[in-house]
């Protein structure tokens, strides 16, 4: 699954901007007692990072 998602292209908005970009990384965030979410690390075109919610989890 980590592949998949590491291999994929999702689109990201940053300051009214649309880019279709490949995460660097992701991992799950999943507090005690709450559905998980998978977030992701982008790095833009002018070197900035942004983190994403790119996959909600099944409770």
């Amino acid at each position: 699954m980590a592949e998949e998602i590491l291999n994929r292209e999702y689109e990201v908005e940053y300051e009214g901007r649309r880019y279709l970009l490949r995460p660097v990384k992701a991992w799950v965030l999943q507090p005690p007692g709450k559905p998980g979410v998978v977030v992701a690390l982008f790095k833009l075109p002018n070197g900035k990072s942004l983190r994403k919610v790119i996959l909600k989890l099944p409770p």
